[in-house]
């Protein structure tokens, strides 16, 4: 089976890759920079450097087959504020993707984010909730990637999966500033009272998902799927959870400033019949790695 994976060298991809290689598959790895060697000698990958954005997808590399295209390539949320750079890496990444390989593979799966519904405050978000991508130049870029994939879909047919993605235990966002802030000593502070309630998902889950996705063979229709861990937590017992953990002496600061962010939770009812996907336990995922974090930052 023949998988090409665009973004493979990122958070997602580098993962993602790795977990193909090991299943015995055949992956075509875009990426825009070179890949450390551990990377570069993966059992069944080959690697292509290439920016798809700016210089596209060079078809005499390809087969002329290609079984699922992963679209995991484009800028981040945190990557700034500058519009057309989400124009550019996102949106046109999206459209030189299915203008190269629309009439190649019949199975393409992109993983979007929960910005597409902006801040709903709202503690099961389904896939018929409305989307409202405001909140940033990201969140406009993830939908309007998701609409040039309804586009092509309506144009070549075939298969369209939109894996909505909440966000990752790991990465740089709350749980490891709450271990930062645990392992120092320091004062942690937490906005609204420390009481929105969020979705996480640990990524190794996320990558289940996409690889479980590789073998759907159910509608051709473009279908959105919500990915996540389906359990609320708020910020409070996040760092109640994770000072615990820790052992820390920490103290928790209960801001009352508005917190820039609302409930979020998905229902994942959909993946769960769709993929089988059985995220487990939110809290025990976060447990688990915060003692990893911990270990790591041990041995230095």
């Amino acid at each position: 089976m023949a998988i090409l994976v665009a973004g493979a060298s990122g958070f997602l991809g580098r993962r993602l890759v790795e977990r193909l290689s090991v299943g015995g598959y055949e992956v075509l790895a875009f990426a825009r920079r070179q890949v450390p060697d551990e990377f570069r000698t993966l059992p069944g990958v080959r690697w292509l450097t290439r920016d798809i954005a700016r210089d596209g997808v060079d078809l005499a590399e390809l087969p002329q087959h290609i079984d699922t295209v992963l679209h995991l390539a484009g800028a981040t949320l945190g990557a700034g504020k500058d519009e057309s750079m989400f124009l550019s890496a996102n949106e046109q990444t999206t459209v030189r993707l299915c203008q190269a390989l629309a009439d190649r593979t019949e199975h393409f799966i992109f993983a979007s984010s929960q910005v597409v519904y902006g801040n709903p405050c709202h503690l099961a978000v389904s896939e018929d909730f409305p989307l409202r991508p405001d909140s940033s130049a990201y969140a406009c870029s993830k939908l309007n990637s998701e609409n040039w994939l309804r586009w092509f879909h309506k144009r070549y047919g075939g298969q369209y999966l939109s894996l909505r993605l909440c966000g990752f235990i790991e990465g740089g966002g709350i749980v490891d500033y709450l271990i930062d802030r645990g392992l120092s000593g320091e004062i942690i502070e937490l906005f609204a009272n420390g009481t929105v309630r969020r979705d996480y998902l640990h990524v190794e889950k996320a990558i289940d998902v996409m690889v479980s996705a590789l073998n759907y063979k159910g509608s051709r229709d473009f279908l959105p799927v919500n990915i996540g861990s389906g359990q609320a937590i708020s910020a409070q017992e996040l760092a109640t959870l994770v000072c615990s953990e820790l052992q820390s002496p920490s103290l928790i600061h209960l801001l009352d400033s508005p917190s820039p962010q609302g409930d979020f939770v998905f229902n994942i009812d959909l993946a769960s019949r769709l993929f089988d996907f059985r995220p487990g336990s939110l809290a025990e995922a976060v447990r688990s790695y915060t003692r990893l974090r911990k270990d790591k930052l041990r041995r230095g």
